[in-house]
């Protein structure tokens, strides 16, 4: 028997250990080579890239963003609709359920297409997803990054679901510009939720993936149709649709109007709140440590999309009418500007142009010089499409927009304590200057039931019979003795009038005769207790509200009535969660006995009556309704600058203010320069609006006491019907 020499049998095993290394090991030094500069482990086990921070209402919508380099919102995948998903994986990986993070059967597609010089991709939405959330995986078309990209992908299949999977991918994916995700896109295109999003405009978004600039449907919206149709028929080759759906919605409109929404700006519910929220939350953030702009914050408020929506509603459809009765009223006399040069001035130096130019230390004169250079510039309209593109000096756009009326109303839940609904302002775009926390103005009569609420807590009673005769208190005004003797606003004088009645009718003198009773500093003290936290000086005409409060303030303290004598601090945040949904602080409003049960209840009566027999009786037969307990004062300032209505229902409160950014333009006459007539609509179509909302499913109940507190029967005649008359029957 022969052997082998033991020098060719040295040979032979070296060359096949050789054969060995090349087949099996030069793979192995490739692998070696793509995991050198892979992502760490803790780096794949916990991903974090930049996230903006989301704002939420209490009814589970999303608000807005906050982000300063990418609009990258994460939403669970229970929250991505499946016709998303579906349109995908259609488009990008059918086998997406069949492989685990590399299909090879991709991949050998991938290699014939390109060998017959149609070149097209093998990666998995895996394989892509890897790309998406590790840097270090890369972009660029090489075998380093293709090895990485499995390697990470086999990682992200071992640890994580496939739904999993596909939300981590739709919620990083970019859709052009500084949108990352598809909760984020959702909002750019359509404004609205990726919940909402129909058929066809999930088709759009997917269409985007191959190219978000080349598709735009802004700027290309006959490629983005057609990009869309193709992903439409790609879903019923995957089985996900049949032809009759593909081609109901491709017929379809684009859906996106003629510019992007950015939620995060002045776009979408809510503006004025979210930067009210903003500049709060920038605060909260840095003292503990977090960045508002990237880490993802998750903010749960207390405002109500649905009640918001109804308030924005209604500020536009009273104002839009109401700005032409008083710019009628204006052409019927000289502009105030123009017997005034002040009035503008003061408009320049409020501006945000003049406040620019002052922060890079432009000298005044250089500033008015360019107040009186033309430029284009985009002006509010409250006709369609709601501006006008001209060219004007902004000396002349102050001007144009010292005449418009504005607006600021909130709603506050007083139970609880929390904020609803905030419209700031007309439009945010245009008007920047918040009118429900920011602006201070002058209350006029919805200051008057803090003197009746002092006056019902120190042993007067609703039926009590004040004289209607003017009273002269002496005062001191500027250093010289002078005597306060005010009129009712119709000029009527004589006899006595019952309190409730007076309140009703909102006659001047039976409050200046409160006042002199109770004492300035005895109303003041209530006013605190009310909460109101301006300062108020305390001097008898502050009965009539010759003080400056803001729509907030003056709203929290209106909720002492229909909790009965209960009052909590307004509340907007609930609580904030950081990116994985842990909580990081959780808010509650703080709250105090304010008045007692009966003083309150005797109150809420006689609000009721204001808006039965009184200023605000159209409420209830003008705008329909009658079937609410509602309670209220109407307010009205010097010279018609202000004009207000606060009031309640058992579920809400809700101030509004309407008036122009300068006092001195103003209404001429009383008859339109009223807050009957400027701000009460608002609050009517309003609350119309909320209580038929059969989302909210408000109730129609009655603000009730304990047994132990009753209302005085007033036997007199009132105005309309018995003071003492049940409210009930108002209600039927």
């Amino acid at each position: 028997m022969w052997s082998l020499n033991p020098a060719y049998r040295r040979e032979r095993r070296a060359i096949a250990l050789t054969m060995a290394a090349l087949l099996w090991g030069l793979p192995l030094i490739l692998v070696l080579y793509a995991l050198i500069d892979m992502p760490s482990f803790r780096t794949l086990e916990d991903p974090t890239p930049e996230l903006a921070s989301v704002v939420y209402s209490a009814d589970g919508k999303i608000l807005g963003t906050f982000y300063r380099s990418s609009d990258r919102v994460r939403v669970p995948a229970n929250a991505i609709p499946p016709v998303v998903k579906r349109a995908l994986i259609a488009v990008e990986d059918r086998r997406f359920y069949e492989h685990s993070g590399i299909d090879p059967w991709g991949i050998l597609a991938a290699f014939f297409s390109t060998f017959t010089g149609k070149p097209r991709g093998g990666s998995t939405i895996t394989q892509q997803l890897a790309r998406n959330l590790y840097d270090a995986v890369g972009v660029e078309r090489s075998l380093s990054r293709k090895l990485k990209e499995m390697v990470v992908a086999l990682f992200l299949e071992y640890r994580y679901s496939k739904e999993e999977i596909l939300a981590m991918y739709l919620n990083t994916v970019p859709f052009g510009g500084v949108t990352y995700g598809v909760q984020a896109a959702s909002r750019f295109y359509f404004g609205k939720d990726v919940q909402e999003l129909s058929l066809s405009e999930a088709a759009l978004l997917i269409g985007l993936l191959k190219g978000p600039s080349y598709y735009s449907p802004f700027k290309h919206p006959k490629r983005a149709l057609s990009r869309r149709n193709l992903v439409l028929d790609l879903m019923v080759e995957a089985g996900y649709l049949s032809p009759a759906e593909a081609k109901a919605a491709q017929k379809a409109p684009l859906g996106v109007g003629s510019s992007p929404y950015t939620a995060s700006q002045s776009q979408g519910l809510a503006p004025y709140f979210r930067e009210h929220l903003r500049l709060w939350l920038t605060e909260w953030a840095r003292s503990r440590g977090y960045d508002l702009y990237r880490d993802g914050l998750q903010v749960y408020t207390t405002l109500d999309s649905r009640l918001q929506m109804h308030a924005e509603s209604a500020v536009v459809a009273h104002l839009r009418v109401f700005q032409k009765v008083f710019e009628k009223e204006l052409a019927t006399r000289p502009l105030p500007w123009e017997k005034d040069s002040m009035i503008l001035l003061r408009a320049m130096w409020r501006s945000e142009r003049y406040n620019v130019a002052k922060s890079v230390g432009l000298a005044e004169a250089e500033i008015r010089k360019q107040f009186h250079h033309p430029v284009q510039m985009r002006l509010f309209s409250w006709d369609p499409p709601g501006y006008i593109d001209t060219t004007l000096t902004p000396w002349d756009s102050l001007r144009y927009y010292l005449r418009f009326l504005e607006a600021g109303v909130v709603t506050i839940d007083p139970h609880t304590g929390e904020i609803k609904a905030w419209v700031g302002g007309i439009n945010h775009t245009y008007f920047k200057y918040d009118h429900v926390a920011q602006a201070r103005r002058q209350v006029g009569s919805t200051f008057k039931p803090f003197v009746y609420t002092a006056a019902m807590d120190n042993g007067y009673s609703p039926c009590y019979e004040e004289l209607n005769i003017p009273v002269e208190i002496p005062v001191r005004v500027e250093g010289r003795d002078t005597v306060w003797s005010p009129r009712n606003a119709d000029r009527e004088i004589g006899g006595k009038v019952q309190l409730k009645k007076a309140l009703a009718l909102s006659l001047n003198i039976i409050t200046a005769r409160l006042m002199k009773a109770l004492g300035p500093q005895v109303v003041v003290e209530y006013a605190r207790r009310m909460g109101i936290q301006s300062d108020l000086e305390p001097v008898y005409a502050l009965g009539l509200g010759v003080c400056d409060l803001s729509v907030l303030e003056l709203t929290s303290a209106y909720g002492c009535f229909p909790t009965l004598g209960i009052w909590r601090e307004p509340l907007f945040v609930r609580e904030i969660r950081d990116r994985r949904g842990n909580i990081l602080e959780s808010f509650t409003s703080t709250s105090r006995r304010a008045l007692s049960e009966r003083t309150a209840y005797l109150m809420v009566d006689m609000l009721r009556w204001v808006t039965i027999a009184g200023t605000a009786g159209e409420l209830r037969w003008r705008y329909g309704l009658a079937d609410l307990d509602i309670g209220g004062k109407t307010g009205t300032t010097q010279n018609h600058a202000d004009g207000w209505f606060v009031g309640f229902t058992p579920e809400y409160t809700t101030g509004v203010w309407v008036g122009t950014a300068d006092r001195a333009v103003h209404f001429y006459s009383i008859v339109q320069g009223q807050g009957a007539r400027m701000a009460m609509p608002v609050w009517a179509y309003y609350m119309k609006a909320a209580y038929r909302d059969s989302s909210l499913a408000l109730p129609r109940r009655r603000i009730l006491p304990s047994d132990g507190v009753q209302l005085p029967d007033c036997q007199t005649q009132a105005t309309e019907g018995k003071e003492g008359t049940d409210i009930g029957d108002y209600l039927r």
